[in-house]
């Protein structure tokens, strides 16, 4: 009986060397059964085939492209993943354990700080317009 690799339409998982950068050291049908072969190989990494999307790891840190985006990058060196976001636009660097966002990209922080200024602008005019509103 031949191979069933190539069924259209099913998802593929790849066993990545190096956190998902390296080489693909097994190729999997099934989840479960990449993620167990993943752990006999330090450092390694599951990720869907034709995506590239990281799916399982051991690392400390993940690059995000959102807060709920799938995972772009993983390292256990903090300022590698610092270094890698930077070449994201709206990229995040959190902790693998707790989902704790270590790191921002700055442009995601010029965003944060233009919606705050929004919203106290849009506070400030609805309270002047409520004393404006009163009677005296």
């Amino acid at each position: 009986m031949g191979c069933a690799c190539n069924q259209r339409g099913k998802t593929q998982f790849e066993v990545t060397m190096d956190a998902g950068r390296g080489r693909v050291a097994f190729t999997s049908g099934s989840k479960p059964t990449a993620t167990t072969v993943a752990q006999r190989y330090t450092g390694s990494a599951v990720r869907v085939k034709d995506t590239g999307e990281i799916v399982h790891h051991n690392e400390t840190y993940e690059v995000i492209q959102s807060a709920k985006g799938p995972v772009l990058f993983v390292t256990s060196d903090l300022e590698a993943a610092k270094e890698n976001a930077a070449t994201r636009e709206t990229s995040y660097v959190r902790e693998r354990e707790t989902g704790e966002i270590v790191h921002t990209h700055p442009e995601v922080l010029g965003r944060v700080d233009a919606m705050q200024r929004k919203t106290a602008a849009l506070a400030k005019a609805e309270a002047a317009a409520e004393t404006a509103e009163a009677p005296a």
